[in-house]
């Protein structure tokens, strides 16, 4: 159990854990429970004699409970309830084993469930807000498609297939698995609230119909992304003014696009280039060699997995790149100085922040010098 000296509220505590070649690892998660108590809940142990859990409390500091302390009982009735009492979070999605039968027409339809997940900021300040998993630094929450759901041969555990999930400090998914919602134990009173630290994910589960494998690159862990970044950050190259250089403005748009997919400059001609952002994730602005997209695109994809990613600006190592920005973050911009190359042609760019490339290009043609 765990007890919210804040908020008078509690929580059933469930653990997940590894223990292979990898190494240990353990991985936890809540399921909030109905009822409050009248003070700062702090203190709860179940009596050796009559079984119930008795809690006390008190108040004075950061609580927005009612009174300044409190000492309660929570009776079991006898009565049925419904709750997740496990769980195991798998490359293509979690399984959740109930206290109670489920039903089957009910917790096997995706349509009554939903997903979202978020992450927090490590850093030496007191608390975090909440940050997309997928765009690192920008405030807000990343739903998750659920592909498929499936009550399991118990009757008890339910998988909810979600193709997309990665480590994240908090997985929240929202569940109904029975037609009788009276004795579920959330404190929406229906349905069943859990949320998720994931830590690890084991192999894909298999023991569903219709099961189809995919290749899959899983996401490095947000906490080594957040000690990796408050190291030094590469520093761009083509910061520096060249002198008599053209400007030229490229924006993002909506739906992972540049407003500009195409510009025309001389071959070594000098150019300011000024990346402005008004979109609603970070974007950068890399240009390579005539030919490469792909091979540079793949490479960005990739960066998912290297903690260095941020701190290296999501840009690969590759000596296909030409020129690049940083990651501007929306509502900024940055301004390079690069050479037009010397060889005439066309020479993609694109952002190569992971899974952007491949809508989110374009294409610099260089003429003759003279032209």
């Amino acid at each position: 159990m765990h007890f919210s000296f804040g908020a008078g509220a509690w929580f059933a505590v469930l653990g997940d854990e590894f223990d292979d070649e990898v190494g240990d690892q353990l991985q936890g998660a809540v399921v909030p429970l109905a009822g409050d108590f009248l003070s700062g809940a702090h203190r709860g142990r179940f009596h050796p004699l009559d079984g119930q859990l008795y809690v006390s409390g008190m108040s004075g500091w950061g609580s927005y409970t009612r009174d300044d302390g409190c000492f309660q009982r929570v009776r079991y009735t006898g009565d049925a309830i419904q709750v997740p009492v496990g769980f195991h979070t798998h490359e293509n999605g979690i399984r959740i084993t109930f206290a109670a039968p489920l039903d089957a027409s009910i917790a096997g339809d995706r349509t009554r469930h939903f997903a979202q997940c978020w992450n927090y900021r490590y850093s030496g300040g007191y608390g975090s807000p909440e940050y997309s998993s997928t765009h690192r630094g920008t405030p807000g929450h990343d739903p998750l498609r659920i592909q498929s759901a499936h009550v399991l041969d118990d009757g008890h555990s339910l998988f909810l297939e979600i193709p997309d999930l990665q480590p994240v400090n908090q997985l929240h998914l929202r569940m109904h698995v029975n037609k009788e919602e009276s004795f579920s134990c959330n404190p929406a009173g229906s349905g069943h609230d859990m949320f998720v630290t994931v830590h690890r994910l084991d192999i894909p589960f298999t023991e569903f119909a219709g099961y189809q494998p995919r290749e899959k690159q899983i996401a490095v862990h947000p906490l080594l992304v957040d000690l990796a970044s408050m190291a030094d950050r590469t520093p761009n190259p083509w910061h520096r003014k060249i002198a008599g250089s053209r400007e030229i403005q490229i924006e993002t748009g909506s739906n992972l696009s540049y407003t500009t997919g195409q510009f025309t400059v001389r071959a070594n001609e000098a150019v300011a280039l000024t990346l402005s952002n008004p979109d609603v994730v970070p974007h950068n602005w890399v240009l390579v060699q005539r030919g490469a997209l792909q091979h540079v695109g793949e490479l960005g994809n990739q960066m998912i997995a290297n903690p260095q990613a941020f701190a290296q600006q999501y840009i690969p190592d590759s000596d296909q790149v030409l020129a690049h920005t940083d990651i501007v973050a929306p509502g900024q911009e940055q301004t390079i100085y690069f050479v037009a190359p010397a060889t005439p042609g066309r020479y993609p760019f694109l952002c190569t922040f992971p899974g952007h490339w491949m809508v989110m290009n374009g294409v610099m043609v260089v003429t003759e010098e003279g032209s």
